[in-house]
């Protein structure tokens, strides 16, 4: 299954699922942080991911326009507590995080696809703060 923004020779294998929730809220509940926004979109995260591209897939997959840029993105982070139960953290991603990121969603497989929150900003904004 291949979603948008993705070539013809990404494989499910070699990827993880992700929705992206773009300019959703962060909310927390009993099991810890929570995403939300209207309609979450699906996307494929390489293993082999950095940052930029993970902001550059990002980009692609939401269809934004050239003066939008995705800034920053946060990981609803799986963890276990001393009772055994899982709770969730957000993480916000930087340089490395990536690599924890999936191998944190490999190690904890069991609670699903990971979810990205993001937020979406105009880069005429940025150059009016200059």
């Amino acid at each position: 299954m291949s979603f948008l923004g993705e070539t013809s020779s990404q494989t499910i294998t070699n990827s993880r699922l992700a929705f992206i929730f773009p300019n959703g809220s962060i909310t927390h509940n009993q099991t810890g942080v929570y995403f939300q926004s209207p309609t979450p979109t699906p996307m494929r995260v390489p293993n082999n991911c950095s940052l930029d591209t993970l902001k550059r897939r990002m980009h692609n997959t939401l269809q934004l326009t050239n003066d939008q840029l995705v800034d920053e993105i946060y990981y609803r982070q799986p963890f276990i507590d001393v009772g055994q139960q899982y709770f969730f953290q957000s993480l916000q991603l930087k340089n490395d995080d990536v690599y924890t990121m999936l191998m944190c969603n490999e190690q904890y497989s069991c609670v699903g696809p990971i979810k990205l929150s993001c937020t979406i900003i105009r880069t005429y904004a940025i150059l009016n703060l200059l």
